[in-house]
């Protein structure tokens, strides 16, 4: 018999044998009538309370659950795009109890150690089948550690796709700041990098080197080998500043056959060596160093595209311009070097890299 079924007496109806007999018709009852029947107890009757059933989790109760996590590893995105899953556990793992922590480890790194009364839980984090790495929650043994297991699977999946995001920002940031066809940093980067460096140099007193160069005569290699020949030579010509310079400076193209580098000094400005020479000592010796091995290296590299005689035959001009000495924003050290080039090494005579305030004839490093 159901809950909700009742018990109706039914003393008219008699049976098909003739003797009397009490019969009971059973229909489904009404709630009013439940509620009825039960204020009608005698006195004293005690009731028996039916056990109470959870109610459904509303979607707002969902939704406020679920919104610290996704809080969290929206504002990965948001501060730290380029390293946003390791963001989002350190954020996440600043949530937990001081007994837990959740750490983000290389796929074939081994377990953490851990403490006696805890355990160590991990799992490995999959892009296309690809291991990129372990989420490892480390909590006390005595925690329900398949419900952590479980939580930790699910958030293993989530960091997974916050990785493509972090991946496709790499892509698109490259693609934004970078030359397509030398692979050096582009003129938008130059003017963002440089500015950003005068504003350091200007805080911690050091000087910014600006060497701005173009490739004498590219036009005639164009006319005479055919605009692929002339690609190439921008190819190479990039790929051999690249390796003459150092790390942090910063080597751009920044028009057809135009670059710039940035030189820096990033362990702060340098004493000179030789105190005769302090009068000097304003240009910095590294990147004129750094210019001369250049210009060896293009004197003796072979240029294929440009035919059997390509070697040694390529030549630059440029200007050089410092900060503070020769100009005091970006804007006047990019004006100052480019006015170096165009109007004294290309006018007298190209193959010439000259120095704003230097002497009168072109430098030319030997």
């Amino acid at each position: 018999m159901r809950r909700t079924d009742r018990l109706v007496y039914r003393p008219d109806i008699a049976p098909s044998s003739g003797r009397e007999c009490d019969d009971y018709l059973i229909s489904p009852v009404s709630p009013r009538e439940l509620q009825a029947a039960l204020a009608a107890l005698p006195p004293g009757t005690q009731r028996v309370a039916a056990p109470a059933e959870t109610p459904p989790e509303t979607v707002a109760e969902t939704l406020l659950k679920s919104l610290p996590l996704a809080e969290s590893v929206v504002e990965s995105i948001a501060s730290r795009p380029h390293a946003a899953v390791a963001e989002a556990v350190r954020k996440l793992g600043d949530c937990l109890s001081p007994l837990m922590r959740l750490e983000l480890r290389p796929p074939d790194a081994p377990p953490p150690q851990v403490e006696d009364g805890l355990v160590a839980l991990c799992q490995t984090m999959r892009q296309d089948a690809e291991p990129l790495g372990q989420l490892c929650l480390v909590l006390p043994r005595d925690q329900d550690q398949t419900a952590a297991r479980h939580m930790l699977a699910r958030l293993a999946a989530l960091l997974s796709r916050v990785h493509e995001v972090e991946e496709r920002h790499r892509r698109l940031q490259k693609l934004a700041i970078t030359d397509d066809l030398t692979g050096l940093y582009n003129a938008r980067y130059f003017r963002h990098f440089l500015s950003r460096i005068i504003d350091l140099a200007r805080a911690r007193r050091f000087p910014v080197t600006l060497f701005i160069f173009d490739i004498d005569d590219l036009k005639k290699y164009n006319d005479q080998y055919g605009h692929a020949a002339g690609d190439e030579v921008l190819k190479q010509t990039a790929a051999l500043m690249r390796r003459c310079c150092r790390e942090h400076d910063l080597v751009a193209r920044i028009g057809g056959d135009e670059f710039a580098v940035v030189f820096w000094e990033k362990e702060g400005p340098r004493q000179p060596r030789d105190p005769k020479t302090a009068g000097h000592a304003r240009v910095p010796q590294t990147p004129l160093d750094i210019l001369n091995r250049f210009r060896r290296m293009l004197a003796s590299h072979e240029f294929k595209s440009l035919g059997p005689h390509g070697k040694g035959t390529l030549t630059i001009s440029g200007g050089l311009a410092v900060y503070p000495y020769d100009a005091r924003t970006m804007e006047e050290l990019i004006e100052a070097a480019d006015r170096e080039l165009v109007f004294r090494a290309k006018k007298s005579g190209k193959n010439n890299i000259v120095l704003v305030g230097g002497e009168e004839h072109p430098h030319r490093p030997q």
